[in-house]
């Protein structure tokens, strides 16, 4: 449900997950777990995928075989691969990984997505476009869940811990309350149920902390083991890379990184389960805008249903939608293929803090629905482009049968991220560069702020992703708060 990474033990009875409890682990949740991840497995047998689907040419979704749902999506893809050797454009694809898919899944998505597309673009939603992925210190929380309470001075940029990750947020305010720790904030005044200086709610004010002009720099210069929290959906924005820029030179003056004294206080803060394990096995955390999507002909959702600007692609663009409920991407599908929530697989999961934890499938997925990996393999088949046959050339279809076959190691998490297969474990982010940090993405460009306020990170928590917006506790939760909220304004 965040990026945590929280532990828990799943009580099932017959096909139905009955409770939800905390599992012990003092270095991610210590005995914890957050009311959502406790209360909204109802969510689990609500809307759920049960059967493969093909879009029929009146607009309704026919239940089918897994056979036709195969056979209809390669012929399909067979059709455009013909289209383009015909007419002799290009056309673009484009998969997106939703942020709570297993990194199994991502790795296979990759292989066979780029078996018929060797010119496709793998991206994750809800990444923050400023970041630079080819550096893993770079999008992960260096200093630790627990390594983060020995801090002495935070800085929180654009984030809520209290709705994006409960459980740091517990760790701030037992720090902050035993009097080990001063904790201030750039953005949205909320309560984190214990005292944060509210320093602005702005670019402004980052930029002044930056430039070290702002009175909480002393703060920040006298501490011991300062740190920095960035939030994921703050460097999502428009002027992502300019904050991001003055993030930085936060950290470097303050002396928050700080590799031969052992500390390392650049944290960015992912909400996504498993954000950090698509970036590892190499998904761009750039989704192009709607306006990029005008010759996108595939589309492959995997999990992914907060997409914004579907509604703007070509009416001829093919859509695939692979997940476990009814949700926004499977409307906009063309053929969806139904697969297993985080219960029902076992999976590999990376958090916030880069730490490799695998799931455990509790019962067996409804209906005709499977595991992702399971889905995912052998789904397009081999296949030979058009070029192949008749001659010509293919934009962006196919490798001839055989170039990307055989070697099974190509398709697994150990080949794209060999540090991803120590189960429980975290592989510190080496900085090569040591304090300062590598060109950020639009290095050389001018790096415009803007001045309007930093918004919520998180609008609705109660009912972020699938699961929680099918859940009837969650429905109910989002009612109560919605009340309290216009009682007290």
């Amino acid at each position: 449900m965040d990026g945590v990474g929280s532990n828990i033990t799943v009580y099932t009875r017959g096909s139905e997950v009955m409770r939800i409890l905390p599992r012990l682990n003092e270095e991610v949740n210590e005995e914890w777990i957050s009311d959502k991840a406790r209360f909204s497995y109802d969510g689990l047998k609500r809307q759920r995928l049960n059967s493969p689907m093909v879009r029929l040419p009146d607009g309704t979704l026919e239940a089918v075989s897994w056979d036709k749902a195969r056979s209809v999506l390669r012929n399909k893809l067979l059709a455009l691969d013909r289209a383009a050797t015909t007419t002799g454009a290009g056309y673009e694809a484009h998969a997106i990984v939703g942020p709570t898919a297993d990194t199994e899944s991502m790795a296979e998505l990759r292989h066979q997505f780029l078996r018929w597309f060797p010119a496709g673009q793998l991206h994750v939603a809800g990444a923050a476009t400023a970041l630079n992925t080819d550096f893993r210190a770079e999008y992960v929380m260096n200093s630790g869940l627990a390594g983060l309470e020995t801090a002495d001075a935070v800085l929180l940029i654009g984030v809520n811990p209290r709705k994006e990750a409960p459980l740091l947020n517990v760790r701030l305010r037992k720090a902050v309350t035993y009097g080990r720790m001063t904790v201030a904030s750039i953005g949205c005044a909320t309560d984190l149920t214990y005292p944060v200086a509210q320093l602005g709610h702005s670019a402004v004010t980052l930029r002044a902390v930056a430039q070290g002009t702002h009175p909480w720099c002393k703060t920040l210069a006298a501490a011991r083991r300062p740190a920095v929290v960035v939030g994921n959906t703050l460097l999502a924005r428009a002027d992502g890379p300019a904050l991001l820029a003055m993030a930085r030179d936060v950290a470097r003056h303050a002396g928050a990184i700080n590799p031969d004294g052992g500390w390392d206080g650049w944290n960015v803060l992912h909400g996504g389960a498993n954000t950090v394990g698509a970036l590892d096995v190499g998904m761009d955390a750039a989704v192009g805008s709607p306006a990029d999507w005008s010759a996108t002909k595939v589309l492959f959702l995997l999990a992914a249903d907060g997409v914004e600007g579907l509604h703007t692609l070509p009416d001829d663009c093919l859509v695939v939608y692979q997940g476990h409920h009814g949700d926004a991407g499977a409307a906009a599908a063309d053929v969806v293929l139904p697969g297993a929530a985080y219960t029902e697989k076992s999976g590999t999961y990376v958090n916030t803090e880069g730490r490799v934890q695998t799931g455990k499938a509790a019962l067996f997925p409804p209906g005709a629905a499977r595991p992702d990996v399971d889905v995912l393999r052998g789904l397009l088949g081999t296949h030979v482009p058009a070029a192949e046959v008749g001659g010509g050339s293919v934009g962006s279809g196919g490798v001839p049968a055989g170039a990307a076959a055989g070697d099974a190691a190509a398709r697994g998490v150990a080949f794209l991220a060999p540090h991803l297969t120590v189960d429980g474990g975290v592989q510190p982010a080496d900085r090569l560069w040591g304090a300062d940090p590598p060109p950020a993405p639009g290095v050389g460009q001018t790096l415009y702020a803007s001045t309007m306020p930093f918004a919520p990170p998180v609008d609705n928590w109660y009912m972020s992703e699938p699961i929680s917006r099918a859940s009837a506790v969650m429905a109910k939760c989002t009612r109560v708060a919605s009340v309290s909220n216009f009682e007290q304004k």
